[in-house]
């Protein structure tokens, strides 16, 4: 690991731990917004006199809610994979240049997998998604 001292790497992981419940929390709430939606539209299609506006209004809020959860599942598995990191000894290294990432960017952003430069030189060559580790 990094020379991270033992007090900065235990901040960091509780707030991934707070991090990774919260996210996981959003998802059953967004899950059973979803349940309520999808029986309030079987409810509704049992009657006559549904207004559309009504059925699009709930179609649309059901659109909202899938995009929102993929979001959440996106940054929960980054969180997911920090934690791992954490086991395997290499929490704070980048995955692409094996520096160590600086502690403001890591305080800042705790799943952060790449140093400032590493992730700017990414995005410039259009990479965001960790490439496949050859080891």
């Amino acid at each position: 690991m990094a020379a991270f001292t033992p007090e900065f790497l235990e901040a960091q992981k509780r707030e991934l731990v707070e991090e990774r419940d919260r996210l996981q929390s959003e998802l059953r709430a967004i899950d059973q917004e979803l349940i309520r939606l999808g029986q309030s539209q079987s409810d509704e299609g049992a009657g006559v006199g549904n207004h559309m506006a009504d059925e699009g209004s709930d179609a649309q809020e059901q659109e909202t809610d899938m995009t929102v959860r993929v979001s959440i599942e996106e940054m929960l598995g980054e969180v997911q994979h920090a934690l791992t990191k954490f086991e395997s000894g290499d929490y704070g290294i980048c995955e692409d240049t094996n520096e160590p990432i600086a502690v403001a960017r890591l305080e800042a952003l705790p799943y952060a997998r790449y140093t400032v430069q590493a992730q700017e030189k990414r995005e410039v060559l259009g990479t965001y998604r960790p490439l496949p580790a050859v080891r």
